[in-house]
C-alpha cells in the first residue's frame, strides 16, 4: 500500500492529493492497487481527467525503448515481445562485444577488461536484422572503454572507431551512448561526440524534456536546472547539464537492483519484487501527464533503458516482466518510439517528435 501512496504522489504531486470525509482517497488508492496487482490497465481516473489541476486528456502519451551493449537475449528475448505488440526500439551496441572480443567495465572507479562476459552477445547479422525490421542500431562504444581516463587518441577511437565499426556492417549510427553515462560535462569529450554524432545520451533522469528545460516545467532536479534549451554549452562556453548530446535514460536494471538491496530475502525475480518494478515502470511512464497536458502538448518523454531481458542475473527484466510493461503500454495507448523517432530543431535547440 505504501508503494501505491507514493506512485499516487508522484503522479499528482504531494499538494494535489484530496482528503475527504467520504473516504474517496481511500478508494481510489485501493482501486489503483488493485489494477496495478491484477496486471490491468491503469485506472481511467489516473489517465485521464484528473490527474491534477489543469490537466486535460487529449494529449497523446510517448514512451522510448531502448536496450544496451547488445546482449543476444535483446534478440531471442525482447524482440519477440516487441513485435507481439508492434514496438520498434533502439539497440545501442558495442563493437568489441558483438566481435566476440568482450567489453571494458568499471569497478569502485576501476576500469577493467572482461574478456569472459557472463552473456552471450548479438551477432552482426541478428543486428542487421533488426535494422531491415526498422529497428535502430546505434553506438555504445567501440569497447566500452570510461572516456574521462583515454587520451584524445584514445576518445577518438572509442567515439569515432565506433561509428566505423558499425557503418563497416552497412547501418548508420547516429547517437552515441557515452560509456558508464560519464564523460558529457566535459568540452573534449562533447567535441569528439559532435564530429561523429548527431546525438549522444549520458546520465540518467525519469524524464527526458524535449527542450532540455524540465526546470520550467516544476520538474525541479539537478539535471534541468536554470536551462531553457538544448545547447551542449552556455554562454561562458561551459557545457550545459543536459543537452542534445546528454540526453537522459531512465534505468530499469538499476532501480531492479535498488529493489533487491533494499529486500535481500525475496527472490530477485519472484511476484514480490517483479510487482515493485512494474509498480515503479507505470509511475515513470505515468509521470509525463502532469507536464504535458499543463503544457498542452508533449513536453517530455520517458526513455526507459534496459540490459538483458531473462532471469540469468538478479537485476535482469524477466521475459515476464517485460511482456507485462509492453503489455501495458500497448494497452494504455502509448505511442512507442525509438530514437531516430526524434527530430531536432538547429535554431531553436530542441527536440520534438516526427
Amino acid at each position: 500500500m505504501l508503494v501505491v501512496f507514493f506512485l499516487i504522489a508522484q503522479i499528482y504531486g504531494e499538494s494535489e492529493i484530496k482528503y475527504s470525509s467520504d473516504n474517496k482517497f481511500n478508494t481510489n488508492l485501493n482501486l489503483l492497487a488493485t489494477s496495478i496487482n491484477n496486471n490491468s490497465s491503469f485506472p481511467q481516473q489516473y489517465t485521464g481527467n484528473s490527474i491534477g489541476k489543469g490537466v486535460n486528456s487529449g494529449i497523446e502519451k510517448a514512451v522510448i525503448i531502448m536496450f544496451d551493449r547488445g546482449y543476444n537475449t535483446q534478440f531471442t528475448n525482447a524482440k519477440p515481445i516487441l513485435d507481439k505488440y508492434g514496438f520498434k526500439a533502439s539497440f545501442f551496441v558495442i563493437c568489441s562485444f558483438i566481435d566476440g572480443k568482450g567489453y571494458y567495465d568499471l569497478s569502485k572507479g576501476k576500469e577493467f577488461f572482461r574478456s569472459n562476459v557472463d552473456l552471450e552477445p548479438m551477432r552482426w547479422n541478428e543486428i542487421k536484422i533488426l535494422d531491415d525490421e526498422g529497428h535502430d542500431v546505434q553506438s555504445h562504444g567501440m569497447n566500452h572503454r570510461y572516456l574521462r581516463n583515454l587520451s584524445l587518441d584514445g576518445i577518438e577511437n572509442e567515439i569515432g572507431g565506433s561509428k566505423q565499426c558499425i557503418e563497416e556492417q552497412g547501418l548508420k549510427p547516429t547517437f552515441f551512448q557515452v560509456p558508464f553515462n560519464r564523460g558529457a560535462d566535459n568540452s573534449t569529450i562533447l567535441n569528439m561526440i559532435s564530429k561523429h554524432f548527431d546525438f549522444a545520451l549520458s546520465g540518467h533522469s525519469e524524464l527526458m524534456f524535449l527542450n532540455c528545460d524540465g526546470w520550467q516545467h516544476g520538474f525541479k532536479t539537478r539535471s534541468y536546472k536554470h536551462q531553457y534549451d538544448c545547447n551542449p554549452f552556455s554562454a561562458d562556453g561551459t557545457p550545459t547539464r543536459t543537452h542534445k548530446y546528454a540526453i537522459r535514460e531512465w534505468s530499469q536494471d538499476r532501480l531492479h537492483e535498488k529493489m533487491n538491496d533494499k529486500n535481500p530475502l525475496l527472490r530477485p525475480h519472484g511476484d514480490e519484487i517483479s510487482n515493485m518494478v512494474f509498480t515503479e515502470f507505470v509511475r515513470i511512464v505515468e509521470a509525463q501527464n502532469l507536464y504535458n497536458s499543463k503544457a498542452g502538448k508533449i513536453v517530455a518523454v520517458p526513455i526507459i533503458g534496459y540490459h538483458s531481458i531473462g532471469n540469468s542475473r538478479p537485476f535482469d527484466t524477466s521475459t515476464e516482466l517485460f511482456d507485462r510493461e509492453m503489455k501495458y503500454l500497448y494497452t494504455n495507448g502509448f505511442k512507442v518510439l525509438k530514437m531516430t523517432d526524434l527530430g531536432y530543431d538547429e535554431e531553436a535547440n530542441h527536440f520534438y517528435i516526427k
